[in-house]
C-alpha cells in the first residue's frame, strides 16, 4: 500500500498505468520511470524520487511474492498475478480512509486525488501548464 501510494502522490500517474508497470519501468540508474499511459497509448518518463524508490523498492524485496512475473505489483496470495486496477482502487480508498480524507458520501475519491493534489501543488510552486499537463499524460493544458 506505501509503495502504490506513494507512487500514487509523487507522479500522478493513473491507477491502470501503475498496474501496467513491469520490472523495465523503472531505471534505477537513472531515477527514471517509464510507462507507455494505457489511456492515449503514448509514452511518459517521469522523474523518481528518493521517497518513492525506496518505497518501491522496500516493496519489491521485502513484500512481494517471489514470482517470474514481470509486472511490480502483484496479489498478496496464490494465485499470483499482476494487480488490476480494481485492487488498486482499493488500495486508494483504504489509504484515504485512514487518513480521514473524502469519508462523506459522494465525494469523489481514488486514484484521481492523488493526481489532482499533484497538479495543484506543481501549480502552486509556478511550474507551467504544459509542464503539468505532460507530467499528468493529458494531451492539452485544458484539461487541467
Amino acid at each position: 500500500d506505501k509503495a502504490v501510494g506513494l507512487l500514487a502522490l509523487h507522479t500522478g500517474l493513473r491507477c491502470c498505468d501503475i498496474a501496467g508497470m513491469t520490472m523495465d519501468s523503472i531505471d534505477w540508474s537513472k531515477d527514471i520511470i517509464r510507462v507507455k499511459q494505457q489511456k492515449t497509448d503514448i509514452p511518459l518518463e517521469l522523474p523518481m524520487t528518493a521517497v518513492v524508490g525506496n518505497a518501491i523498492f522496500d516493496y519489491i524485496t521485502m513484500e512481494r511474492p517471489k514470482t517470474g512475473l514481470d509486472e511490480i505489483f502483484l496479489s498478496q496470495s496464490r494465485p499470483y498475478g499482476a494487480l488490476k486496477s480494481k485492487s488498486l482502487s482499493n488500495v486508494a480508498d483504504k489509504i484515504m480512509k485512514v487518513a480521514d480524507i473524502r469519508q462523506e458520501k459522494g465525494n469523489r475519491r481514488g486514484f484521481h486525488i492523488f493526481r489532482h493534489h499533484l497538479a495543484t501543488a506543481l501549480l502552486g510552486n509556478g511550474i507551467p501548464q504544459p509542464v503539468i499537463s505532460r507530467v499528468l499524460g493529458h494531451m492539452s493544458t485544458s484539461s487541467l
